[in-house]
């Protein structure tokens, strides 16, 4: 009986209050949207990110002069570094093999000769793949004799850690926003329920009824708002996902991203709506009480 009745409650407050309950829904459904989005576009360049600096290869070019026993000397100077996982040194016939992998001609059919350097690879130990350290690694290493030049993809380093750090700055501003926004819509709809209700509620309080069964309607009410709000979000996301892995080739989404998709988002939709809904109605329940 009691679970029938707060059913009929939950259903009827939410056809009553329909416009501001759509409001709410389409609110949730809006801001998972962009917040699952806004996550997995993180984590992208996170992981993008992270996998260049573990494959980060910092090329010391040696002077024209400077042959292979230089390039020996100088990488036993660079081991004392201490923030060096491994040194290779290229000599210029292997320069030369790996320009026609690349580049499908033979550099001595172009130009005679092999004008290519002797080169040292270095790759860093992983925590020193950061900006910062590299650029003062660049600048140490070019003041080092017979180095002519240091390159290592830092445009693109600091491209994406820029790019990682403006997407999580708008992530926190827009969670934000849209956390007060459903907040806000949430509230203002369970009021109106509850203000509706308001001689009712106060007839239960007096009959006996606990603060539980008064209340458990309205968190319900955020609940199933959550719940379809999430149900939007979700379905948005899996079509939005399909539509771009039909429209790049490159790009592979496993059966196990959509079941997480749908599984996290719905789940974040209900939580959204419980929370919100109970802080209101055992605000709004207080209020009509005190007055009493």
């Amino acid at each position: 009986m009691k679970s029938s009745f707060v059913l009929r409650q939950t259903l009827n407050s939410l056809w009553r209050e329909r416009t501001p309950v759509t409001a709410s829904i389409l609110t949730i459904g809006i801001a998972l949207i962009i917040l699952i989005s806004l996550f997995e576009v993180s984590m992208a360049l996170y992981r993008n990110l992270n996998d260049l600096k573990q494959n980060m290869v910092v090329e010391v070019y040696l002077e024209p002069s400077r042959g292979e026993a230089d390039a020996g000397r100088l990488a036993a100077q660079l081991e004392n570094y201490g923030t060096i996982e491994r040194i290779r040194v290229v000599s210029k016939d292997v320069a030369a093999e790996i320009f026609e992998k690349e580049f499908g001609e033979n550099i001595y059919d172009i130009l005679k000769e092999n004008p290519l350097p002797v080169t040292i690879e270095v790759r860093l130990l992983p925590e020193y793949n950061h900006s910062d350290y590299l650029a003062l690694f660049k600048k140490q290493v070019e003041a080092l004799s017979g180095v002519d030049e240091v390159h290592y993809r830092h445009v693109l380093v600091e491209k994406l850690e820029t790019i990682t750090q403006a997407v999580l700055i708008s992530g926190i501003v827009v969670l934000i926003v849209l956390v007060f926004a459903m907040n806000l819509l949430i509230r203002n709809t369970i009021k109106l329920s509850v203000y509706a209700r308001r001689e009712q509620i106060a007839i239960m309080k007096i009959l006996g009824a606990g603060n539980l069964f008064v209340r458990l309607p309205y968190i319900l009410e955020g609940a199933l708002e959550g719940l379809i709000g999430g149900i939007m979000a979700a379905t948005g996301l899996i079509i939005a996902h399909k539509f771009i892995a039909d429209s790049f080739a490159a790009v592979h989404f496993s059966p196990m991203v959509y079941k997480m998709l749908w599984i996290n988002t719905i789940s974040v939709g209900i939580l959204i709506g419980l929370f919100v809904s109970a802080a209101a109605v055992g605000h709004f329940v207080h209020k009509i009480h005190a007055k009493k």
